[in-house]
């Protein structure tokens, strides 16, 4: 993944399965860290550039898109708003922090059964975050959260493959600096653990 030298923010992921908590914590990070006077830049992927626009509004509704094709888009939106805001603002902010990164892809699309290494090459010029948090939660709790949202993802069976596949993460990616967080605590329990980590590191 592509490290940036002369770069000034504190580059944060959140990550997790869905309904796991990670948007929530994202931005309570973010509304802490302004207050405290920083400058600070929160995103989500899939990004509101024009593919990161077409995962959301299409492809991720559809369930019609190939493995490949839904692997792909991610990896070319997380590229266009590398180029187009978040190279620059990691040299003008204080923190980046963003709900989903490349982490994403390499659980998801590889459930989805592509081959994992693909999927890592193909996100090879992905920007990589000082630190990640994997937010995680059982797959019962999944499913008593997430409600009534319509997504290819949403299945049962395919989330406890998707919280398998985030356990493995931290031995797969043994460069990364990757922290698994218990989120059946708290929000505020939560808050605090991310707050802690993330003020150490400023």
């Amino acid at each position: 993944m592509l490290e940036i030298e002369d770069k000034k923010a504190l580059y944060v992921v959140l990550e997790g399965m869905d309904a796991s908590g990670k948007s929530t914590q994202a931005k309570m990070l973010a509304d802490f860290l302004s207050s405290q006077g920083f400058r600070v830049l929160l995103f989500a992927e899939p990004t509101d550039s024009v593919v990161g626009r077409f995962l959301k509004e299409k492809m991720l509704k559809s369930g019609k898109y190939s493995p490949e094709t839904v692997a792909l888009c991610f990896a070319a939106d997380r590229l266009i708003f590398r180029d187009e805001k978040l190279l620059e603002t990691l040299k003008t902010h204080d923190v980046v922090i963003s709900d989903r990164n490349y982490y994403s892809s390499l659980v998801y699309q590889s459930v989805m059964g592509l081959d994992y290494h693909w999927v890592k090459e193909i996100n090879r010029f992905a920007v990589k975050p000082d630190i990640a948090f994997i937010i995680d939660i059982s797959v019962d709790e999944y499913m008593r959260r997430k409600g009534n949202t319509k997504i290819i993802f949403e299945n049962e069976e395919f989330q406890r493959e998707v919280r398998e596949m985030y356990l493995k993460l931290p031995e797969l990616l043994i460069n990364d600096n990757i922290v698994v967080l218990d989120g059946n605590k708290s929000v505020e329990e939560l808050h605090e653990e991310i707050k802690k980590k993330v003020v150490a590191m400023l």
